[in-house]
């Protein structure tokens, strides 16, 4: 039993479950989460603190005697948190400020990898509503358009006609729902094919795939409705050949290592590879700078390996030595979300059910203690992760235990892993 003690930043189930898998972990003696959720006090215990705030997140490293501190969410990444803590001689696991560019700008990523000839669609830099006028012009749609900077998974509007296109830049340029996230937009070819997220833990130089998972974006099922944080996912996918793997590795992940240490800031953290799979071959939709919600929640848990000795040997840019343990079991996850999500809901419903669940696991997301009862306080409020040999008996399982749980207007997709078995 080691005496290792681990700060999680971030309050969602992406954190809870790291910071389940943390507390089971033999290297670790005490998990703290901040600000964590109504769930991980169980097993955790959660810290009061503003994680926007670096001198407090730091003063509360150092009165705690963390050993490792991992950053869970996007924001604190962009906002330069890893930086400031480094510089206070903290172990923080995560990339910096100049890195983590990768998400907080689209452009950023699309102008590096570019430079570096890594496979991605056709895109053009926007700053006004006649600049993407003219693109669709010359191109013709379907056109995708991004905000350029984070707006919390939401930013991205596919257009298949002229008005869904108009709409699109009016809601980018003119009602500023996502305010300087849009001020400059990434007008971008549709590519058509299946989607497949591909997880890596960097050190700098060295990396090692995590696992692959597909998420489930949309509200409802068959892919309808508005886009959402993500209402589902389950790993590992069918789609992860390995020779799509390689062509990842080898197109993809080496050559984005190499223009982040070329440019002074080598890649260390969770690297998440949105790919669009045309023709048998990958193509970047999106980098993300850390693991992805839902999907964390079913990639941690098929981690038969210590989730602190990766990430501490990531820091000592020492991974090449890691042996990964990974699970030959499929994991499903269900968001059972508030009803209304992604746009306004109610919170501070009371959950029932959770008393009921002896198989597969329930990772809380938007959950709150409160009087001793646990009440939703989010719009993805728990992650329910069931388990099976195969694709088909893990949704038969989670579907089963999210029958269990129960609260006013609890809404989820029925549909979630289908698009798997039929790529089988």
């Amino acid at each position: 039993m080691s005496d290792k003690r681990v700060l999680v930043i971030g309050s969602g189930g992406r954190e809870y479950a790291f910071a389940w898998k943390f507390s089971k972990d033999e290297e670790v003696e005490k998990v703290y989460c901040a600000p964590g959720n109504g769930g991980t006090e169980s097993f955790s215990t959660n810290l009061d603190i503003d994680v926007n705030n670096h001198q407090e997140v730091l003063d509360t490293i150092r009165d705690l005697n963390i050993d490792l501190t991992l950053i869970g969410p996007e924001g604190p990444l962009a906002d330069g948190i890893v930086d400031f803590l480094e510089e206070n001689n903290v172990r923080v696991f995560g990339p910096d400020k100049f890195a983590s560019q990768l998400e907080s700008s689209k452009l950023f990523a699309r102008d590096v990898m570019s430079e570096y000839e890594i496979p991605q669609p056709k895109y053009a830099r926007c700053t006004s509503k006649e600049e993407a006028l003219a693109v669709r012009d010359r191109w013709a749609l379907p056109l995708v358009i991004k905000a350029d900077g984070l707006a919390a998974g939401k930013g991205v509007i596919i257009c298949n006609d002229d008005k869904s296109f108009n709409d699109a830049i009016e809601v980018m340029f003119s009602e500023s729902k996502f305010g300087d996230a849009s001020k400059s937009v990434s007008v971008e070819e549709c590519l058509i094919g299946e989607e497949l997220s591909v997880f890596a833990v960097c050190d700098g130089t060295n990396y090692k795939v995590l696992n692959t998972a597909q998420d489930h974006k949309r509200a409802f099922d068959q892919d309808k409705g508005p886009n959402t944080g993500g209402m589902g996912a389950y790993s590992p996918t069918p789609l992860s050949t390995p020779e799509i793997i390689s062509k990842t590795e080898s197109r993809i992940i080496d050559p984005i290592l190499k223009a982040m240490k070329d440019k002074g800031h080598p890649y260390k953290g969770f690297l998440y590879v949105g790919i669009m799979i045309v023709d048998g071959d990958p193509y970047v939709i999106e980098f993300n700078v850390r693991m992805g919600d839902p999907e964390t929640q079913v990639v941690i848990p098929l981690l038969d390996s210590s989730l602190y000795h990766l990430l501490d040997s990531s820091l000592d840019t020492k991974l090449s030595d890691i042996d990964l343990k990974i699970s030959s079991k499929t994991a499903v996850t269900v968001v059972l979300a508030a009803k209304g999500y992604p746009e306004s809901y109610k919170k501070g419903m009371r959950i029932d059910g959770l008393d009921q669940i002896d198989k597969g696991l329930v990772f809380h997301a938007g959950t709150k203690l409160v009087g001793g009862e646990i009440v939703t306080s989010g719009g993805r409020v728990l992650n329910v992760v069931g388990f099976g040999d195969n694709l088909q008996s893990a949704i038969e399982e989670a579907y089963k235990i999210s029958d269990k749980i129960n609260f006013n207007d609890k809404f989820l997709r029925r549909d979630i892993g289908q698009k798997g078995l039929s790529y089988k």
